[in-house]
């Protein structure tokens, strides 16, 4: 079955898309096109205008964190998008700005950001790696990149890897990072086998890394969800994989793809999968499991990974 295929009979069951909001860092651009970032819509509570919402400012927060605004009794941290990308705002353009709120894993939070420049329905497989870039200081935190169209021509927009954005300003999820855990009882389950685990963010890669090596599990890690069907592809069968974990968003095939994959290939199809992403709402979990898939873990939670690696234990296909 090639890529193709598994993206059209994904479809059957999930359309395979992404709505993507579109954002500029600046109001003004000259006679340049601007440059455009994008968030999943999934993600997006809502977007406020700036200048109705004063922020308190927070003593001791991070350099990012301009402070904190009230939303309909909820206190929420508002950050600094442009100075994480080099292009600080002046006051009056803060003036001008709005704020996108948002949730990730559960946290809500708000960015400030310039201008919202519309929604765009995307393929997953328009999506891709952004290698290399170096745009206005965005090297290292632009995690993909796709197309839209801006005055009939076709203009690059980057999609950023936001959940590094949190872990650098916001210490408590940092924290997480950087858990101490010791081998369990049940590891033998995965001794002389390969967890496999696809995100397409780097910051998020090396916290798997860190919880699969120290509970002893072997494992393998992959960039998106192409990379991870293409590797097993080439498999003779299974009996090499102890489970597979995957991210949702990913650029060439998403989370929803590598489920179906899975579920529609023989040699696969026994695997327990578990899903782990920022976009925790029940309808993600929900079709995550129509598809197939065993379990679905909030980004960033090593508690439930840790369960949840010892569940996928006990699944039975």
């Amino acid at each position: 079955m090639d890529l193709n295929s598994i993206n059209k009979t994904a479809n059957l069951v999930h359309n395979n898309q992404m709505s993507l909001m579109i954002f500029q860092m600046r109001q003004e651009f000259g006679d340049k096109a601007p440059t455009f970032y994008g968030i999943n819509v999934f993600k997006v509570r809502e977007v406020i205008e700036g200048r109705r919402f004063p922020v308190a400012q927070t003593p001791n927060s991070h350099p990012l964190i301009e402070g904190m605004i009230q939303l309909r009794g909820n206190f929420i941290p508002v950050i600094d998008m442009p100075t994480w990308l080099g292009c600080p705002m002046t006051e009056e353009e803060k003036e001008k700005s709005v704020i996108i709120v948002s949730d990730f894993s559960n946290n809500i939070v708000g960015f400030r950001v310039a201008h919202i420049h519309g929604v765009e329905e995307k393929e997953w497989n328009e999506l891709q790696a952004a290698e290399n870039v170096n745009s206005m200081g965005t090297t290292n935190r632009v995690v993909n990149q796709t197309k839209v169209k801006y005055n009939g021509h076709d203009e690059l927009c980057y999609i950023l890897d936001v959940e590094s954005l949190l872990i650098e300003c916001m210490p408590d999820m940092a924290e997480k990072l950087r858990p101490t855990l010791t081998a369990q009882s049940w590891k033998t389950f995965y001794e002389g086998k390969l967890l496999l685990a696809a995100d397409d963010s780097k910051a998020i890669r090396g916290y798997l890394t860190s919880v699969f090596e120290q509970l002893g599990i072997p494992h393998k890690l992959f960039d998106d969800g192409k990379q991870l069907i293409d590797y097993m592809q080439g498999l003779p069968d299974g009996k090499s994989i102890s489970a597979v974990v995957t991210d949702l968003e990913m650029p060439e095939a998403s989370g929803h793809t590598v489920i179906k994959f899975i579920r529609a290939d023989n040699r696969f199809s026994r695997l327990p999968v578990s899903v782990h992403s920022s976009m925790t709402s029940e309808n993600n979990e929900r079709d995550a499991k129509k598809l197939g898939a065993d379990f679905f873990i909030g980004k960033i939670n090593t508690d439930v990974v840790t369960k949840t690696l010892e569940a996928m234990t006990k699944v039975i296909h």
